[in-house]
């Protein structure tokens, strides 16, 4: 039999308010909270060392034994995303163990009350942290990206009519594919065969199951983080959702990132 189930998709776009982050502040999670961290990748390369102390032995090496040293990205920002969860969960950052979803969406089996998701593109990596399931994605907007040799493939027709009649079908384009990416992110599907019916536009749509593998309601909104960038957030139906996002810039000094999880 035909699963007939089907779930709601809430589409917009958010303005988010953006606070600097401090390490007084306070890391708790009310029910409908979602905070995100913004980590701008060039202001991190001088804490490189530093930060390679939250990495365990099998993070610092890839499988070549090719030391990751030189790939400070990656330093960077698992390291930032164990002081964040550890500042959460009040635990020891340099013993964080991370599980895995079939599809690698991490998680800890340790506090599943705490849903986090992670997304990085050139120079910016994203962190979105909830007590409520969630998916985010940031994408750069490339000038030299030939986007439009991939609307059809992944977008339905009257998604691709409206990038074509769209004033900036770039940014159209990239608009509608975090809101897709964002979501099976969150499902922890990845992108599949369904990935081009999942709806994308502006306002409330319902979807059966089969295509979007869930039965719960959800709100995909995108966000600005920087200019040539766009972000998109996915996390399950909230009434509050657009009061209870706040975007955090991490800041790029390590007495101040150590006094997060030391406070």
């Amino acid at each position: 039999m035909k699963n007939t189930q089907t779930a709601k998709l809430l589409i917009s776009f958010l303005k988010i308010k953006k606070l600097a982050l401090i390490p007084e502040k306070k890391f708790y999670l009310d029910e409908n909270a979602i905070h995100i961290y913004s980590i701008y990748l060039p202001d991190f390369t001088d804490l490189k060392s530093d930060l390679a102390e939250y990495l365990n032995s099998k993070e610092l090496y890839r499988p070549n034994n090719l030391y990751l040293e030189s790939d400070y990205k990656f330093i960077v920002y698992r390291s930032i995303l164990k002081i964040i969860l550890a500042a959460y969960t009040k635990s020891d950052a340099k013993k964080m163990k991370f599980d895995y979803h079939l599809y690698k969406k991490p998680y800890l089996a340790s506090t599943p009350w705490l849903h986090f998701n992670i997304s990085h593109s050139e120079d910016y990596v994203v962190i979105a942290v909830s007590r409520r399931n969630l998916g985010i994605d940031i994408e750069y907007i490339s000038q030299d990206f030939p986007f439009t040799n991939l609307i059809s493939e992944i977008f339905e027709d009257k998604e691709v009519t409206a990038i074509h009649n769209s004033k900036d079908k770039k940014k159209m384009f990239y608009s509608y594919w975090t809101r897709k990416e964002a979501l099976v992110k969150g499902l922890g599907t990845g992108i599949n065969d369904n990935f081009k019916y999942i709806p994308c536009s502006d306002g409330e749509h319902i979807i059966n199951a089969e295509i979007a593998s869930t039965t719960t309601n959800w709100h995909i909104c995108n966000f600005n983080i920087s200019d040539h960038y766009m972000g998109a957030i996915a996390c399950e139906f909230s009434a509050s959702f657009s009061k209870d996002v706040v975007i955090y810039t991490v800041p790029n000094d390590m007495n101040l990132l150590r006094k997060m999880i030391n406070n």
